[in-house]
């Protein structure tokens, strides 16, 4: 059974912008700890709208770090997908943020 960590949070005003929340979970039998759940919202969008789901999909498994986490965020945003009020570095720091 994994032990987890969590559920820990942050919250982050973008510069100029808009209000991103996070809500997550972290598996602490692994180093650097690795996101369990992830739970990301705020006043930003996304369009298609379920693509904030394929996002946090994304993210699970994902090492709790800077570079692990740009990385996965950045090739989420290479897609198809349009988001207004957010950016790689933003999501990136309301996800290390949290606690």
């Amino acid at each position: 059974m994994k032990a987890t960590i969590g559920p820990i949070s942050a919250d982050y005003k973008v510069p100029g912008g808009k209000l991103l929340r996070v809500t997550l979970e972290l598996d602490e039998g692994t180093h650097p700890a690795k996101i369990a759940s992830i739970s990301l919202n705020g006043d930003f969008f996304m369009h298609p709208e379920d693509a904030i789901e394929e996002l946090e999909s994304r993210l699970v498994n994902v090492p709790w770090e800077a570079d692990a986490l740009r990385g996965t965020v950045q090739a989420f945003f290479d897609t198809e997908v349009e988001v207004i009020g957010a950016d790689v570095e933003s999501i990136v720091h309301v996800i290390l943020a949290a606690q």
